[in-house]
């Protein structure tokens, strides 16, 4: 018999795909990759030559693929299914390990993560800290949802898609006009094809639209991993830069965190009775939530590792990565001496500043020479046009520091920030 394998559902644009390959690797099973890529261009994916092709957006279709590949390789079995970043792969790999009799999340657990509108009401019927919430659709007048705003909670408040993530279409607005302005963007960027295939069911999720009451104060994450429904926190991180809107890209992500003991605690007590409201009880969780007066918030629980590179920056134990971690743990291997490295460590995801084509990117050696800074990644090249929040989905590129202290980190990433250089220029109109 040969060796075992593990499943990797990977889309094509996934940050972080060879980082769990070479996990794996190192435990000394072999992968199958499940993407979405397009095999034409087989050449540009760093994808293993046995990968399977698959449309996420199909995941009954997808769940055939893997499973004829399982029986074509009935001497290789399958041991365990994992996803590399994003909530469709997510979905697809669950099925995937339903499928195979293997452990894995809730169907209907993992649906939830996805659709904002669904763990919203899960958390409200567990009595779980959130904001408060309504739902409209595109059909609606805007008149109409800011009445109905007005009744519920007030301006200001935040809109956002009811199935996209990353941040993608999430708008704070503070009176009719912003609400008049921010939904027609959002009317805008739903009529893309490829978000509307997001629509499962057929219940017109793709076309609905939260509302939600804006909550001030500092935002923080929690990366952990559910063990047989047990929530094994791996990492607070503090966003030192305040997210206030009207749009709300990520930057500085830094570990491990200032904010007192308890008040961390109580973060990982709310992310663990999320995570129990919304039926999650097997593998990564990564976890957004607000600071208020009366304690952490949850705005968003994702069944998922952390996105993009950010992964770089942890290490635990003797050194194992976070994607080593989590493929010891889908082997259900003992994921004992999870204690971070003891220096601090960060990432800064570098914002799109404006829309147009990327001409030149410079500074990025005195960025990599700024002291606590262990490099600096650049994920789009030169041509390509950049697209910001909230239509855009991707950031410039990635720079990771450690040092002594979180305060030093965070000085050390804003000086790489402050050296590079972006020079973008307007998209020519089209005639």
């Amino acid at each position: 018999m040969r060796r075992s394998r593990v499943l990797l559902v990977a889309p094509a644009t996934s940050y972080n795909a060879s980082a769990f390959i070479e996990a794996a690797a190192r435990l000394d099973v072999d992968v199958v990759v499940a993407s979405d890529r397009c095999h034409k261009l087989d050449d540009v994916y760093a994808f293993p030559d046995s990968s399977l092709v698959i449309d996420l957006a199909e995941p009954a279709a997808a769940i055939d693929v893997i499973l004829e590949d399982a029986r074509r390789h009935a001497d290789a079995p399958i041991v365990a299914a994992i996803s590399a970043g994003g909530e469709s792969a997510a979905l697809v790999s669950t099925m995937a390990a339903r499928a195979l009799g293997l452990p894995h999340n809730a169907i209907a657990a993992v649906e939830a993560a996805r659709d904002k509108r669904r763990m919203r009401e899960l958390l409200l019927a567990a009595g779980v800290a959130q904001p408060r919430f309504a739902a409209t659709d595109l059909d609606e007048p805007a008149a109409a949802v800011a009445a109905r705003i007005r009744g519920a909670f007030g301006f200001p408040c935040v809109i956002k898609p009811r199935l996209l993530s990353a941040s993608r279409g999430v708008m704070r607005v503070d009176d009719d006009a912003s609400l008049d302005r921010g939904l027609e963007r959002l009317r805008a960027l739903l009529r893309d094809p490829a978000y509307l295939e997001m629509d499962l069911h057929g219940d017109g999720s793709s076309r609905s639209i939260l509302i939600e009451e804006f909550i001030p104060g500092v935002e923080v994450a929690l990366e952990g991993v559910l063990d047989r429904g047990v929530l094994r926190t791996l990492a607070v991180f503090d966003k030192p830069d305040p997210l206030d809107g009207p749009f709300f890209e990520e930057t500085l992500y830094i570990t491990p965190s200032r904010l007192a003991p308890a008040l961390q605690r109580a973060i990982e007590d709310t992310t663990a009775a999320a995570a129990r409201a919304m039926g999650l009880g097997h593998g990564p969780v990564h976890a957004e939530l607000r600071i208020a007066p009366g304690g952490p918030v949850v705005i968003e629980v994702a069944a998922r590792s952390i996105g993009g590179l950010c992964s770089r920056m942890l290490r635990f134990g003797t050194g194992l990565s976070l994607e080593e971690v989590l493929v010891r743990h889908a082997l259900g291997r003992e994921i004992t001496g999870l204690e971070r490295e003891h220096t601090a460590a960060g990432a800064m995801m570098l914002p799109i500043p404006r829309a147009g084509v990327l001409k030149a990117i410079d500074g990025v050696d005195e960025a990599r020479a700024v002291a606590g800074v262990d490099d600096v990644v650049i994920t789009q090249t030169l041509e390509r046009e950049l697209v910001p929040l909230p239509e855009g989905a991707s950031y410039l590129g990635f720079v990771f520091a450690h040092g002594e202290t979180p305060a030093a980190v965070e000085a050390s990433l804003r000086a790489a920030h402050a050296a590079l250089r972006f020079t973008i220029v307007p998209m020519l109109p089209v005639r």
